[in-house]
């Protein structure tokens, strides 16, 4: 399969990318209650997530899109700038018919290089518990776990459905 993939400056089809977070956000909320949390809506979630894109573009983020031959946008991946010396990393999915591919590795990869590049010292992310395999790829590049970081937007009541990491660049 080819695949375009690529930062963005702006986002030509938000229609397009509101559906693939919604997509995202679906598994999210289903992790969440799992973990015993409830109220959120995958629609919401992903409406909040366009509302606030600004967030993950140039010059506060990143956004890297992945469409397919076609152009169909296929999967993304964000950070948002949290300090001088670090990101956030933000709303990565793969949808179903592209994974097993390596498309995720690579906007991992891609988002991480693009960090150091800027000159960050750290990368944070948070996830819902039970998400395995992005807990598992936070393992494999070398996240660690730790508690809550000051610059996460998410409300303290969701702490307890949440995983915190935190990776710092070598040398730093």
């Amino acid at each position: 399969m080819t695949i375009n993939l690529s930062f963005v400056s702006e986002v030509a089809d938000t229609a397009e990318l509101r559906a693939l977070m919604v997509d995202f956000f679906k598994g999210i909320v289903e992790l969440f209650e799992a973990a015993g949390g409830a109220g959120l809506s995958a629609q919401d979630l992903a409406d909040g997530a366009i509302a606030h894109l600004d967030e993950i573009l140039p010059p506060n983020g990143r956004l890297a899109m992945a469409h397919d031959a076609s152009g169909r946008l296929i999967g993304c991946g964000a950070f948002r700038v949290i300090r001088p010396d670090a990101v956030e990393m933000k709303r990565m999915f793969v949808k179903p018919e592209a994974q097993g591919q390596g498309l995720g590795r690579r906007l991992f990869e891609m988002r991480i290089a693009e960090a150091k590049a800027m000159g960050c010292r750290a990368i944070y992310a948070d996830t819902a518990k039970g998400n395995t395999r992005m807990l598992n790829m936070y393992e494999r590049f070398g996240f660690q776990y730790i508690s809550r970081y000051p610059e996460n937007a998410n409300p303290p009541e969701l702490d307890p459905y949440l995983v915190y990491l935190e990776y710092q660049f070598p040398g730093t």
